[in-house]
């Protein structure tokens, strides 16, 4: 997932798991948010992106690579993942399986695994086997995101918004399935 600057310098998506990360999106998929558990959470405590990654982390990522559907209410999306190198490209799809937009580029680069643009970018704070969390490279300006590998074959993207003084910690999770279009 990565962000773009548009011609009058608006960050927009260009595959659907991403604009929700956008700040344009958040606003409306919070309406459909779940309260989290951790409601008060205190934003001193929220990790930080890493600068210590491998070529060594980026492959305990192929777990991701695929082309998967997943459904925002009732609404499908579509994308490809797959791993270039120390790259992870994320490529929007219609439903016919073409190509939607450019490709979004997940780079490592210095030790920091991460994508977008000045406080618009989230970079990894921890890769396993089963999962990757990333975080805003400036605390509050984004919200955090995981992708989390699940036995049966599918991932889940668990988005999370943490606590503001009108708003209480959300989180909206969409489950990633395999499919052939």
């Amino acid at each position: 997932m990565s962000l773009r600057k548009d011609t009058n310098g608006t960050m927009r998506n260009t595959t659907f798991v991403l604009a929700i990360i956008t700040v344009s999106f958040i606003a409306a998929a919070c309406s459909n948010a779940q309260p989290a558990n951790n409601a008060t959470q205190d934003p001193i405590a929220q990790p930080t992106p890493s600068n210590k990654f491998t070529a060594a982390h980026i492959t305990r990522l192929k777990w991701i690579e695929g082309t998967w559907r997943g459904m925002d209410g009732d609404k499908p999306f579509y994308e490809r993942y797959k791993i270039e190198n120390t790259t992870l490209v994320v490529e929007g799809l219609n439903a016919d399986g073409s190509v939607k937009g450019e490709p979004d580029r997940f780079e490592l680069k210095n030790g920091e695994f991460g994508n977008g643009e000045g406080d618009k970018r989230s970079a990894a704070s921890e890769i396993t086997a089963d999962y990757i969390q990333f975080v805003p490279t400036v605390p509050g300006k984004s919200n955090r995101f995981r992708f989390e590998r699940q036995s049966n074959g599918t991932w889940r993207a668990v988005l999370e918004w943490p606590a503001t003084p009108d708003k209480p910690a959300r989180q909206k999770i969409y489950v990633m399935e395999p499919w052939k279009p």
